[in-house]
């Protein structure tokens, strides 16, 4: 475990300095009294607020007993810096003026490292696409990308239990202590305000299914009497402009970093999980850094979700070794700054790339070295979804051979009122627990079809991203797909990675695509694992139309987040598995060769 205190005695300076517009930024630096300046410095830019001390916080622990300073700030519109809030739209410049104040104070090296994890981690990008002057290397951990594509919004659905809580829980209620400490609310209308987040974020089903959606901060505010001067879109200022942009256009383009992932020419140490609510945005940066940048880019996946980096994971222990503690996280973090802002190589970045992920069994796994992600030894591998040809949705087969001509396809029915509930998976931060959970009780619904492996011949290990292509047909004029892949064994079902996608955006989330009254394809990207799955066990697709509170559950109309409740509609679904209508699951596998039994 990470120590709770630097061994070494060091100082806490306060200043501010100023944004490129003038906007007054509140940063605190940890200074080392036992090292001799100049120092090297590491910098944490956080929306969540300043530490009082480095205590407990192990890469800053670490860095002050090596003879680092360490830095935080608080972002424009949060804690102490001056400010509105509007998440994103001003990192880049921010950050980069941070980076170039700090590398110019008298005590600095003139090299800085960036670190942290999630929003923290994704505004070190933002940064780095600046170029400042002495931008050494960043780690971002646990850290979005695209924030339209895998992370508050995925494939033209909102992550409605990761958006929500942000918005409210952390966003909103620092807002309310903002205005309440300027005089703007008084004790009893901050006080109402608190409740009603908290009521909010509670019951995050009944909050994610409060219509219209886009409305929702209105609904959450209604009892609280806030002055005339404060509205529910004060509390929560982005809301608004997001739900009112279902598609990517130039406001979701003007804080997404992909396009411009080739401006960025420092180190990176990219970190995530495979139950983590950022793992695609971060393997995303890391695969697009080690495309377009000419800086070495480093990988760690472990089998974590986005608060827990312990060896249990929701219903499975994967031995003492698969704890971010065990595995040295902290550590790997100081020796890669060592390497790259202090100039001094520590293994294991003085040997080339670092790639290591953790190999996740339902009885435990490994730590394996790649030479990349997914390894080169990956391979692609179809399965065809095939029907039971009875009236039962959970008796689906996942086999080698196409299906047949005229085989019978499966239907079920999304009930917008009654939802799939969540169960694990890759979340954040609400009342549903992220990582793997045995499904066998929601694969039991009538609106959940599953296709099932026979057991299988020999053990497979899936390394790599997952894909399902479907021919489906739907009664409503738009809905979405969820596809969750699992491992079925004699002691359950556990989920191990999944996707959606709004199906009006099944051409791409810039642009949207009626739906017609036909067969349509689907492609819903699943995400990474890497999983072995022993022989006799067997792999098993889930397909349904809803994920709540995960997702937003579709409401069966054109303009989902405008919808009331007396729009609601039911939306009948049917997939195909004929010749030219199949439906296939696409994993990343390293054997080859293998069989079914």
């Amino acid at each position: 475990m990470p120590p709770d205190e630097p061994t070494a005695t060091y100082r806490t300076d306060d200043y501010t300095h100023d944004a490129p517009d003038g906007t007054d930024l509140a940063i605190r630096v940890f200074r080392p009294t036992t090292a001799e300046p100049p120092l090297p410095v590491l910098l944490q830019r956080t929306p969540y607020g300043r530490p009082e001390t480095p205590a407990g916080l192990g890469v800053a622990v670490r860095a002050i007993d090596a003879g680092y300073a360490v830095a935080y700030e608080d972002t424009r519109g949060r804690g102490d810096s001056g400010g509105a809030f509007e998440p994103w739209i001003h990192e880049a410049t921010d950050g980069a003026a941070t980076v170039e104040w700090l590398s110019d104070r008298p005590w600095s090296t003139g090299r800085v490292g960036m670190y942290g994890g999630s929003s923290p981690g994704q505004v070190q990008v933002f940064a780095a696409l600046e170029r400042p002057d002495g931008l050494a290397a960043i780690a971002p951990m646990f850290a979005p990308s695209d924030l339209h594509r895998a992370d508050f919004f995925q494939d033209g659905v909102m992550n409605a239990q990761a958006t929500l809580t942000w918005s409210f829980d952390a966003i909103a209620a620092d807002t309310v202590d903002r205005l309440h400490d300027a005089g703007r609310l008084d004790d009893d209308t901050a006080a109402a305000a608190h409740e009603a987040i908290e009521d909010a974020t509670d019951d995050l089903l009944a909050t994610a299914t409060t219509r219209p959606l886009i409305d929702l901060p209105a609904s959450v505010f209604a009892d609280v009497a806030l002055p005339a001067d404060v509205t529910p879109t004060t509390l929560v200022p982005h809301w608004e402009a997001w739900l009112s942009r279902p598609t990517y256009d130039e406001f979701w383009r003007s804080f997404d970093p992909e396009p411009d992932y080739d401006r960025i020419d420092v180190p990176g140490l990219h970190v995530t999980g495979w139950y983590e609510l950022c793992q695609s945005g971060t393997l995303a940066t890391y695969r697009g850094l080690r495309d377009r940048s000419s800086a070495p880019q480093h990988l760690i996946v472990g089998p974590w979700t986005h608060g827990n980096t312990s060896s249990e994971v929701g219903e499975l222990d994967f031995g003492p070794g698969a704890s971010a503690a065990a595995y040295g996280v902290w550590e790997t973090h100081l020796a890669f700054f060592e390497t790259y802002v202090r100039g001094r190589p520590r293994p294991p970045f003085d040997d080339g790339r670092l790639v290591e992920t953790f190999r996740t069994e339902i009885d435990g796994g490994r730590w394996e070295r790649h030479g990349d992600w997914p390894p080169e030894d990956a391979e692609r591998d179809r399965w065809f979804l095939r029907s039971s040809g009875a009236a039962a949705t959970n008796g689906g087969r996942l086999t080698r051979d196409r299906p047949p001509k005229f085989e019978s396809p499966d239907r079920w029915v999304h009930d917008p009122s009654d939802p799939v509930p969540t169960r694990g998976g890759p979340l954040c931060c609400g009342d549903v627990d992220a990582g793997p959970y045995d499904r066998r009780g929601i694969e039991r619904r009538d609106d959940v079809c599953t296709y099932t492996t026979p057991p299988l011949a020999a053990p497979v290990t899936l390394a790599g991203p997952v894909q399902v292509d479907l021919t489906l047909r739907t009664d409503a004029p738009d809905t979405d797909v969820v596809a969750t892949l699992v491992h079925l064994s004699d002691d359950g079902a556990y989920g191990l990675t999944s996707g959606v996608r709004r199906v009006r955006y099944r051409r791409g989330r810039d642009r949207e695509v009626p739906v017609p009254d036909g067969p349509i394809r689907v492609a819903v990207d699943m995400w990474d694992t890497h999983h072995r799955v022993p022989a006799g066990d067997r792999l098993r697709l889930d397909v349904a139309s809803s994920d709540a509170p995960r997702f937003d559950p579709h409401p069966g109309t054109v303009r989902p987040w405008e919808a009331t409740d007396d729009e609601l509609r039911s939306a009948e679904q049917t997939l195909f598995h004929e010749p030219d209508r199949e439906s296939v699951l696409m994993v990343t596998r390293r054997e080859a060769g293998y069989r079914s039994r």
